[in-house]
């Protein structure tokens, strides 16, 4: 009996030092990441705001030349995260308004087509995220990259069959203009660069949307060879609640 009890006593004098020791270890390296994180967290701000600008976009495809892009007014909610001094977080939820001219013909018989112009103009509700990175800590002005997913919508007129566009020299080899009607309904999503200007309780903002999505998978039974495309500028002014 005493030699059974002289070793547990001995094991349990062996055993228990090595799981102090990781419990000690696991401690000191949780305390190091508590404390490496610290300083960024308890520097972290959270804000919220109401923005506002104007909004410039365009439309690339092989189908149709564009003659011009759609300004327009837009505006939506952001929420802003602050991480330390030289770091952000920005969502946007905005409403914009978005499209293009582009060049269509109406063919006449025994005479050279006619050209005109037909908007391709839809409305869209983007949600973007942007993150913020200031070079210079005594200059605020942050870079901005990240991505937006939008979903559109339109009302564009269906009547006017008449006009064409892809071949403007061939009727049987263009497309009529509201077949591209049904492009304009559906998702878009790209990515986003540009600059935000401002702290405290001003934002100005200067960025460029790229759209990465082709638009005529929005339609059936085509083919999705022929490539649209959206892209964008955009100015907005930011004013926080707090």
């Amino acid at each position: 009996m005493r030699r059974v009890f002289q070793r547990r006593r001995k094991s349990q004098v062996f055993n228990h030092p090595p799981t102090r020791f990781m419990n000690f270890k696991f401690f000191a390296i949780a305390a190091f990441f508590a404390a490496s994180a610290s300083p960024v967290f308890a520097q972290s701000s959270v804000k919220m705001g109401f923005t506002s600008g104007g909004n410039y976009s365009s439309l690339q495809s092989g189908l149709f030349q564009t003659i011009s892009g759609r300004a327009n007014a837009t505006a939506g909610f952001t929420v802003q995260l602050g991480f330390g001094d030289r770091f952000e977080l920005n969502t946007d939820i905005m409403y914009v308004q978005k499209g293009a001219t582009a060049k269509v013909v109406e063919f006449v018989p025994d005479s050279a087509p006619r050209q005109g112009s037909y908007d391709f103009f839809y409305n869209s509700f983007e949600a973007g995220l942007t993150g913020g990175l200031k070079p210079l800590k005594s200059i605020p002005v942050y870079l901005q990259a990240g991505g937006f997913m939008g979903a559109h919508f339109h009302n564009l007129d269906r009547s006017r069959d008449e006009l064409y566009l892809g071949d403007y020299t061939d009727i049987n080899k263009a497309t009529e203009a509201t077949d591209l009607n049904e492009a304009f309904t559906g998702i878009d999503y790209g990515a986003i660069f540009g600059l935000g200007v401002g702290e405290g309780k001003f934002r100005f903002s200067a960025r460029y949307h790229l759209g990465l999505r082709n638009l005529n998978k929005n339609r059936d039974f085509v083919d999705i060879s022929d490539c649209i495309t959206s892209s964008s500028c955009r100015a907005t002014l930011t004013w926080f609640f707090r």
